[in-house]
């Protein structure tokens, strides 16, 4: 069957990048009576999966014998495996705690869950204990996995390196006694490429390449084609061109899987090719949002996926589709921990970045004006996005000939710049006064001064450079030259100073200029673009058509209505070209590899779409029941609680208190959600800390915890509740969602974020 027909009946379930998470608390002994919400097993197990595990097919062919009385277990802990591989830490930790859950003596699904959380020691010593403290239950391979990585976690040695290159050892003596062991083989070419980056540096990638090799030899669609692309990627990629073709069949259920393939064709200059699985990373990534109900960002490498995905498709000259995907993200559901302008990997701050960018590489200078005044472009409290919102606007301004709203822009980057000249000022006066008071000499005094304002001048040093690069468009509008003193205030891409050079200053600067633009982007359009046209309009017809071969080769996405291929019109009439210029030879290359659907739309959306919210049925304390449908129309926050027995679900619920009437302006209704029966709710009501003693929003009982259930708000493996908030909009979409150990407390923030979703 091919990969396109399976992926169509692939189970999914939550996943999240381990490797994301915040830190974790130290592992602590099993708590008889813990806060709730928490964790029976210790802290390390709230922060972790908490929803039962299913079968997932696709996520590799592997088999590591272990130890179990499950009679799945084998099945679930070779899928765990294949998870580990294509870094699906979050799910596979999930599948492992499915097996303990099932069956609490197997050693081997500690140590997968140690493994999971490869990039959180304080979790995975955790793990790897009680993987220790069942060894006696493990077979002799077993417990020599279990060794290696409880020495790897120890205290000691203090030198971390040392504790790598044992484990390294390890590894091999488990390959050395049993010789037969592939997924020894596998981890052991992961841990190499790891550590390299972590300073025990690979003697020779060959001799890793060719330990991967015999794993290959006995199955040749391993996961482990992921760990070669990884060796190569840096270094010498087109060696990992076989790999590329072939890792999306090796577990076409993990969204990295086809992700990782699209690192050696965008090294290679290949960026059609990289597009195309970085593309199907983020279908497959959207479909599994929908499907169970998970925060984009919650999940690894999407964020990262998507981004490098608007890089290619302007490298390849896709500019509407590129804008697409950069507003998608943007539109991604915000979040105080995952997703918010502070995060600089994330889809908001990414999303905006590459909006800004491509807009500016397509010359849409009507649409950044337009997108000032949304979500997309909007202010923000970041000084530094503030100022490169600000920066393109001018640009905007400069290149529509608005000299007037140019100026205006100045006026307020100056008003930032004077304020902050002024903070600087003060700071320094109060620092200097101090040294004075402190008697401190000339040198401790000057030091202390200059410490002072070193913030200020953090931000001066970008405020200052943008007023003067906007007084040069202010001079060039005036009838100015661009010079090569005026050149160098301007920060903009070669390309576009080129085009500037072009129509203010010296023509054969702008030719100069555009060469060097597509020596650095070598098989990239836009550059090309530019480039030819400026030879065009030099006169140089010769060049321009030797160009514009060079160009049609790598044409086949370009976008002929956008500014730099529009302007090239009037050179391919000349060369008597079609009015769609545009290559039809095969954009994919002879190694691309098979079964690689031509469309890939069936494996999910290009952008995230909120899933339906569940229906529910909940009794209120007045005895009257309400349902998803009794909101039909109004947007809605679901606010599930632990009971009145909850000191910080009270506590949640009296922060919500103060902010009803700001979500009743906002249209949003109001509803907490308790497992706990009618006559108790009251109870609830009489912890409300204002002096209406009553909260001013209903409660509803969930005593069966259906609801908690149906919206993921329940830890399967213990059989509890867990604390819950959701935004459902006026179409019954799941907009918005915290589940966890712990009640979400920052209300302020998604008062901001419900009206920010609900207005799109």
């Amino acid at each position: 069957m091919l990969i396109a027909e399976k992926l169509r009946f692939f189970s999914f379930s939550i996943f999240i990048c381990a490797g994301a998470l915040s830190s974790y608390a130290e592992e602590k002994k099993e708590d008889s009576n813990p806060a709730p919400g928490h964790s029976h097993s210790g802290e390390s197990f709230n922060e972790g999966p908490r929803q039962s595990a299913v079968k997932v097919d696709g996520t590799g062919d592997v088999h590591f014998p272990i130890t179990t009385k499950w009679s799945r277990g084998q099945q679930m802990f070779d899928q765990g495996i294949g998870q580990l591989h294509g870094f699906w830490f979050y799910e596979a930790e999930r599948t492992f705690r499915q097996i303990a859950a099932e069956d609490p003596d197997c050693a081997m699904a500690y140590w997968g869950m140690a493994m999971a959380n490869w990039e959180n020691s304080k979790r995975a010593k955790g793990f790897i204990s009680k993987a220790s403290e069942r060894k006696d239950k493990a077979s002799e391979r077993e417990r020599l996995y279990i060794n290696a990585q409880e020495a790897y976690l120890a205290d000691e040695p203090k030198d971390i390196k040392k504790r790598r290159q044992k484990l390294i050892e390890d590894i091999e003596n488990i390959i050395h006694e049993f010789p037969d062991d592939v997924e020894a083989k596998a981890i052991l070419a992961v841990r190499l490429w790891q550590f390299s980056r972590q300073g025990i540096p690979i003697g020779s990638r060959e001799s890793v390449d060719a330990l991967m090799q015999q794993v290959f030899e006995k199955n040749p669609l391993h996961p482990a084609h992921h760990f070669r692309i990884h060796l190569w990627d840096g270094k010498k990629p087109k060696r990992a061109l076989s790999s590329a073709a072939v890792l999306h069949r090796t577990a076409p259920a993990i969204a990295h899987m086809w992700h990782m393939s699209g690192h050696i064709y965008d090294k290679l200059k290949r960026y059609a090719e990289s597009a195309y699985h970085q593309e199907a990373s983020a279908r497959i990534d959207h479909a599994k949002q929908a499907g169970f109900k998970v925060l984009p960002d919650t999940i690894h490498n999407y964020a990262h996926n998507n981004e490098w995905l608007v890089r290619n498709w302007n490298h390849v000259g896709r500019a509407d589709d590129a804008i697409i995907l950069a507003k998608g993200l943007i539109d991604n559901p915000q979040h105080p921990r995952i997703n918010h302008f502070g995060k600089v990997y994330c889809s908001v701050s990414l999303g905006r970045k590459r909006l800004s960018e491509t807009l500016e590489r397509f010359e849409k200078w009507n649409e950044i004006l337009l997108l000032s005044e949304t979500h997309y472009l909007e202010p923000t409290q970041n000084e530094r996005l503030q100022l490169d919102r600000l920066l393109l606007i001018s640009r905007a301004h400069f290149e529509l000939g608005d000299k007037d709203s140019l100026i205006a822009v100045s006026n307020q980057i100056k008003e930032r710049v004077n304020k902050e000249e002024e903070l600087k000022k003060k700071k320094q006066d109060e620092a200097r006064q101090k040294a004075e008071k402190e008697k401190k000499n000339k040198e401790e005094t000057d030091k202390m001064v200059k410490e002072a304002g070193k913030a200020s001048d953090g931000k001066l040093n970008y405020l200052r450079p943008a007023i003067n690069e906007i007084n040069v468009c202010i001079e060039l509008l005036d009838g100015q030259k661009l010079n090569e003193d005026r050149a160098k205030k301007i920060k903009r891409k070669k390309s576009s100073l080129a085009i500037l050079h072009l129509k203010y200053g010296d023509p054969n600067k702008a030719k100069e200029l555009s060469e060097q633009a597509v020596n650095e982007n070598q098989n990239r359009t836009v550059p090309l673009a530019v480039r030819i046209n400026v030879l065009e309009e030099t006169g140089d017809q010769a060049s321009a058509t030797a160009e514009f071969s060079k160009l049609e080769k790598i044409s086949s996405h370009v976008q002929l209505d956008a500014e730099p291929f529009a302007r090239l019109m009037p050179v391919a009439k000349r060369l008597g070209k079609p009015e769609d210029w545009r290559t039809k030879a095969a954009w994919r290359g002879q190694d691309f590899g098979s079964e690689k659907p031509q469309d890939l739309n069936h494996l999910g959306p290009l952008v995230y779409e909120p899933p339906r919210a569940p229906d529910f049925d909940l009794l209120g304390e007045d005895g009257s029941r309400i349902s998803l449908e009794s909101f039909s129309g109004k947007p809605v926050i679901l606010i599930f609680y632990l009971g009145h027995n909850c000191e910080h679900c009270v506590e949640q619920l009296n922060n919500f208190a103060p902010l009803a009437s700001g979500f009743k302006e906002a249209g949003i209704e109001l509803v907490a959600i308790g497992p706990e029966p009618l006559a108790e709710l009251a109870k609830a009501h009489d912890l409300c800390a204002s002096d209406e003693k009553r909260f001013p929003f209903p409660l509803f009982s969930d005593l069966e915890s259906g609801s908690f259930k149906d919206y993921r708000a329940y830890d399967d493996f213990e059989d509890m509740p867990l604390h819950g908030v959701f935004l459902i909009d006026q179409k019954g979409l799941l907009r918005w969602m915290d589940v966890g150990a712990e009640p979400f407390q920052d209300i302020s923030f998604l008062l901001r974020e419900s009206k920010r979703l609900l207005s799109m």
